[in-house]
């Protein structure tokens, strides 16, 4: 069974397949959330000209959020952060805060209490499901096998949805519809593109737990759905 560090033949798929050796990229990312935030709340405060519970809602959602990544790719993940993560997905990041912010339109407090919900249940699927995952992943015995416990065992990519799933409790929280594009067009990328390409290379780095998993967890993004 290969290790955590055994290394992909060149034909094979290369998705996070490199072992971090410094946390240069981790603070290249730190530094891209810091100014993206800054400038999320100053265009919440500035632009918005109020203090109202929505305006403080989606600037707790942004906090939450970039804290909650940064932990991420600090201490939950032992690969190296590739270049598309501190580059496309950045951009891509910072076009959601901002299509938030600019059109944000008044929503009631049932509204609020609805993607406050969304919200907290998918940070919950997306960074519980990673710490489940690096906890039994600390155990030496568990040392070159496939993880498909826990969160994962509703879905194989779980984590995936869970952010989904918090991006449209996000938009909610806007209270335009408009902003439902985010977690659309972050679901197809995620179904179409990420987990495909992901899959690829564990069912190759996982071989003999690979087909036993998909057989337990036939869904690869939405619970009970596909």
């Amino acid at each position: 069974m290969p290790s955590e560090s055994t290394s992909l033949q060149e034909d094979e798929p290369y998705f996070r397949s490199v072992e971090r050796t410094s946390n240069l990229r981790a603070n290249i990312f730190l530094f891209e959330c810091m100014v993206v935030m800054s400038l999320y709340i100053f265009l919440l405060y500035a632009w918005r000209l109020e203090y109202s519970s929505q305006v403080n809602l989606l600037a707790a959602f942004g906090a939450i959020y970039m804290i909650r990544v940064n932990i991420m790719s600090r201490w939950l993940l032992p690969r190296e952060l590739g270049m598309e993560e501190i580059t496309v997905v950045i951009l891509f990041i910072s076009s959601i805060m901002g299509s938030y912010v600019i059109l944000a339109k008044e929503i009631s407090s049932v509204g609020l209490a609805v993607s406050s919900i969304l919200y907290a249940f998918g940070s919950y699927l997306n960074t519980w499901s990673e710490m489940q995952r690096k906890f039994w992943k600390g155990d030496p015995a568990n040392k070159g096998r496939c993880y498909t416990l826990g969160l994962f065992s509703w879905s194989r990519n779980i984590n995936y949805f869970g952010d989904s799933m918090l991006f449209a409790g996000w938009a909610v929280a806007t209270g335009n519809w408009v902003n439902s594009w985010a977690p659309i067009v972050m679901s197809l990328a995620f179904y179409f593109f990420h987990i495909p390409e992901k899959e690829k290379y564990l069912a190759i780095r996982y071989a003999k737990d690979w087909p036993a998993y998909l057989t337990q967890t036939p869904y690869a993004f939405i619970p009970y759905i596909c």
